[in-house]
């Protein structure tokens, strides 16, 4: 599942693809950046964590990373943070300071080899300067994006997300009428707020990324995308006015589980 690949000379993706029954599948990506000082973006889902240390693994050795950027601290990107910190003793750990508060609560995290970012921040790894960049949509306050000045690709943590029909090497692979219902719906499940937020001030942070004018968007839960930036923003821009996502309810997990072959469990009172 985490078969990686190169998507420009110095970046190489660590792809996953997580099932979602009746819905078709959301990808899980994280990245390696491989600047002079390298960098790790977010750590995979600890469900498949074998596959993802191996994948790393054989694209680099974690002692030579000196950094890791979490993007946020949701589970699918936090999922191997512990074991690639052990393995990666030269490391930093990048990301906003709530996101480290956070994670503190599940497992010591090193403070002395933390650094704390802010939406604005930069870093500088060798051979470039990474900057932190707040996404126009996100589902957690801690979440912080990069923008790479030598490859102009934008790492968009959650924002132009979308559920695929089928695992993708690269967003060209996904079928223009599945890329906009995917990501329409990835908008409105992952952001509801985004149908409540006044217009011009979201199409103000559009605007944001489109004066950065990346040149690759690299979502966590898209395929790696090349000069598709404003045909993501406009996107965006009409998932706010779509109609908002409700999620399943119990009598369709009951279905799912028909068709899985199982049943929900029933809880009997005891008698008397």
């Amino acid at each position: 599942m985490y078969k990686h690949h190169q998507v420009v000379q110095d970046i190489e993706v660590i792809p996953a693809h997580f099932p979602i029954p009746g819905a078709g599948f959301l990808p899980v990506n994280a990245f390696v950046i491989k600047a002079k000082e390298p960098v790790l973006v977010d750590t995979g889902m600890g469900i498949e964590s074998e596959e993802f240390m191996k994948a790393l693994e054989s694209i680099i050795d974690p002692k030579d990373l000196r950094w890791v950027w979490l993007t946020h601290d949701d589970a699918d990107h936090t999922g191997n943070i512990q074991k690639v910190l052990e393995a990666a003793p030269r490391a930093r750990l990048a990301a906003n300071s709530l996101a480290v508060l956070r994670i503190s609560t599940a497992w010591p995290v090193p403070m002395h080899r933390v650094y704390w970012l802010n939406s604005g921040d930069s870093i500088r790894v060798g051979d470039r300067k990474l900057t932190a960049v707040r996404p126009p949509l996100f589902d957690n306050p801690t979440a912080i994006g990069i923008y790479d000045s030598k490859s102009e690709a934008f790492f968009s943590v959650d924002c132009f997300g979308a559920l695929i029909p089928s695992p993708a090497q690269t967003a060209d692979d996904v079928a223009e009428k599945d890329l906009v219902q995917g990501m329409t719906t990835w908008a409105s499940a992952d952001s509801p707020w985004v149908h409540k937020v006044e217009p011009t001030q979201f199409s103000q942070a559009l605007d944001g990324i489109r004066q950065l004018a990346p040149k690759m968007i690299f979502s966590a839960h898209l395929p790696p995308a090349r000069g598709k930036t404003e045909r993501f923003l406009e996107l965006l821009a009409k998932a706010q006015t779509a109609s908002p996502f409700v999620a399943p309810n119990q009598t369709a997990l009951e279905q799912i589980l028909v068709q899985t072959g199982k049943r929900p469990l029933i809880v009997r009172e005891p008698r008397g």
